[in-house]
């Protein structure tokens, strides 16, 4: 506790007064003869004692009048911060939590207007000449300057709700951090409820500035939501199963039961199941469909729940390649052309799957972007620019598919191999061997097989090439040989994949080629070359997305981003790098939705945003559970203001002077002068 005008403490001085009367009675005493008084000793006594007992206590009444009455002249306070805050320039920032989640309703009405009135009273509260600075969830550039009182009002009352979410220890380093010119005390002010998945006050770096704590609670809600969805093959085409996981959570103390879940593609309803979940839970239920249409995919998952609803949809967007392109190259070489030609009469006449072929010769390099699975058929060497291009290309999404020639001459094979760092090639085992290994965990043959059989007969192939051990954890053994030999494995490398044969394509061994595991390798392995898509982004977080590289652009025309349901469009920014195209479209994306990428006026692609679910958590701290992590984050010039609903003109007094005590000395003071004359009164 301390005092303003503590000068005043030296009138307790005048406690000597009732101490002085109390030891010098100037009352004149008249002395009365009795004949006997023996009778009257014991009553004596007693009355001795009740009178004493009576100075003492109207003495202390006396004493604790004068005490609190020169204490109600000293002003005593408790400071609210270790030093009080009395410069006449002061720097005050408000943080307007305009998350969704502000949205609730208290007893007071919605948070985000009982948030924009505290604002206003914190602003109304301070002198003429006060700077005040905005913060809020959208971090706008035009809350980035200095504003006056009305400037500020007017800013205030313009903030809307907003799908952005911040961490306060963004809002608080970034304050913190700011140049003041001239040295003015920084005062900090959140407004917010303080959800457990933002308020990250570990994280908050100077506690030289001053900060409270206003936190607005909401009435109790319920919320279920959508947190999150993911399909099990990154790539997706025409006829494939797609199997969508979507992740529920339950917020809430209540169960529910049998809840429909359904999905919608191009407005027209695809599945639709039902789930249930147990109170403060989460679940993972699955969509199963089949892509039956090309082009752009726009879909949406939706659940039912209330109050909020921002949260029970989750939008996903992909591409349904119509054709699939494959590129066979070969040399002049006899057995190159055998290879050719179980290539061609695999892919001959396909609706799905374009073969192109072309001599190693004379290969035009700059083509093989367009392709999505590039075959290399026996060929005996690879020049410096194809290596170099298969590695770009492959880095973004392509397949290269490798049947090597059988050379003594080991240079050109481990060359390819080692610019996608696959196991390099030891030799050559010329023993002939059966293919007895097949994978039939791996995805690739999900569909293939509708039984494993125990004595499979399966071709027996002429020579193989032998590998070195592989250190590689993404590279997979698909089929292997009698001596546990690898005869087909795929590795990932970035974006594409690389899937190499231990043996040639050719008439020696024309039992592979001829074989039922022939076609469905071949085949899906084109299949497989889609390269994978993201499905979904968030608003505020995403800001750019790196455009397929088959897809057609003519970049001389303008590229330009449309969201169907209001038909606004915007450019965004264009980065050309090499083959690869970069929109940037930074804040211009507020909305959760379907966004449609236009390119002289048709869609070549589409994307999916939903909003952050950090605000769907509706979990927060109380007062205590902030002092304590103020305290462990040792800011002690922080404070937690507990009387949100009062008028902040009394909270912004104990504020800049503490907490007053002179009016609870002054009714002390009374109270003890009412005691004195009660004794005085009434006891006999």
């Amino acid at each position: 506790m301390k005092f303003l005008y503590p000068t005043f403490l030296f009138a307790l001085l005048a406690i000597a007064i009732p101490v002085i009367i109390h030891l010098f009675s100037f009352k004149r005493y008249k002395t009365v003869y009795f004949s006997n008084v023996s009778f009257l000793k014991d009553i004596k006594k007693e009355s001795k004692k009740k009178s004493r007992l009576k100075q003492l206590l109207i003495l202390a009444a006396r004493i604790l009048t004068i005490i609190f009455l020169v204490f109600a002249f000293a002003r005593p306070f408790i400071p609210t911060n270790n030093d009080a805050q009395k410069q006449s320039t002061q720097l005050v920032a408000v943080y307007v939590d305009n998350s969704f989640s502000m949205n609730a309703l208290s007893e007071q009405g919605q948070l985000l207007e009982v948030a924009r009135n505290k604002a206003l009273e914190i602003c109304m509260a301070y002198p003429p000449g006060t700077k005040f600075r905005l913060f809020t969830n959208d971090l706008q550039p035009k809350h980035q300057h200095i504003f006056n009182k009305e400037q500020f009002i007017q800013q205030v009352s313009a903030i809307q709700a907003s799908p952005t979410v911040v961490p306060m220890s963004l809002i608080y380093n970034r304050f913190a951090s700011e140049n003041n010119e001239n040295e003015a005390d920084k005062n900090l002010y959140f407004i917010s409820d303080f959800q457990r998945s933002i308020s990250d006050i570990s994280n908050f770096s100077d506690p030289g500035i001053f900060s409270y704590y206003m936190p607005l609670v909401p009435n109790e809600v319920a919320n279920l939501y959508i947190d999150s969805c993911w399909v099990e093959y990154p790539a997706h085409r025409l006829g494939q199963e797609e199997n969508m996981f979507v992740r529920i959570k339950n917020s809430s103390n209540q169960n529910y039961q049998n809840l429909p879940l359904k999905l919608f593609l191009n407005d027209s309803i695809k599945s639709i199941t039902n789930f249930s979940i147990e109170a403060q839970n989460e679940i993972v239920a699955n969509l199963k469909y089949n892509n039956t249409g090309n082009g752009p995919q726009l879909g949406k998952i939706e659940i039912t729940d209330y109050p909020f609803t921002h949260d029970n949809n989750w939008h996903i967007s992909y591409f349904v390649e119509p054709q699939l392109k494959a590129l066979a190259i070969y040399s002049n070489d006899s057995d190159s052309k055998e290879g050719l030609n179980y290539i061609s009469a695999l892919f001959n006449n396909d609706d799905y799957v374009q073969l192109d072929e072309m001599n190693s010769k004379n290969l035009q390099v700059n083509r093989l972007v367009d392709y999505n699975a590039i075959f290399l058929l026996n060929i005996d060497n690879f020049s410096s620019g194809l290596l170099n291009e298969l590695e770009t290309i492959v880095h973004t999404g392509t397949s290269v598919v490798l049947f090597p020639k059988f050379k003594t001459d080991l240079t050109a094979n481990n060359n390819l191999l080692s610019a996608f760092n696959a196991s390099r090639i030891l030799r050559i085992d010329s023993t002939e061997q059966e293919i007895s290994g097949i994978d039939y965990e791996n995805k690739f043959y999900a569909d293939v097989f509708t039984k494993r059989e125990n004595n499979p007969v399966l071709p027996k192939i002429n020579g193989h090439y032998r590998f070195a051990g592989s250190s590689q954890t993404n590279e997979n053994t698909l089929l292997a040989f009698q001596n546990g030999d690898k005869a087909l494995s795929q590795l990932n490398y970035q974006d594409g994949k690389v899937w190499v044969f231990a043996f040639p394509l050719s008439q020696q061994n024309e039992s592979f080629a001829r074989d039922v595991l022939f076609v469905p390798t071949l085949y899906n392995i084109v299949l497989n070359s889609l390269p994978k898509q993201e499905i979904s982004f968030i608003v505020g977080k995403n800001n750019f997305i790196n455009l397929p590289r088959n897809l057609k652009i003519d970049l001389n025309s303008p590229i330009e981003i449309e969201q169907p349901k209001t038909a606004e469009r915007f450019i965004p920014t264009k980065t050309i790098s090499g083959r690869s195209v970069r929109l940037e479209f930074g804040e211009q994306i507020t909305s959760d939705g379907h966004y449609l990428i236009k390119n002289d006026d048709k869609t070549v692609a589409s994307m999916a945003f939903n909003f952050d679910r950090l605000e769907s958590d509706l979990r927060y701290f109380n007062n205590s559970e902030i002092e304590g992590r103020l305290q462990d984050a040792q800011l002690t010039n922080a404070t937690v203001i507990e009387d949100v609903e009062s008028n902040f003109a009394e909270i912004f007094n104990d504020i800049q002077n503490g907490r007053q005590l002179w009016k609870l000395c002054l009714f002390l003071a009374l109270f003890f002068i009412l005691a004195e004359v009660l004794i005085a009164r009434f006891w006999k």
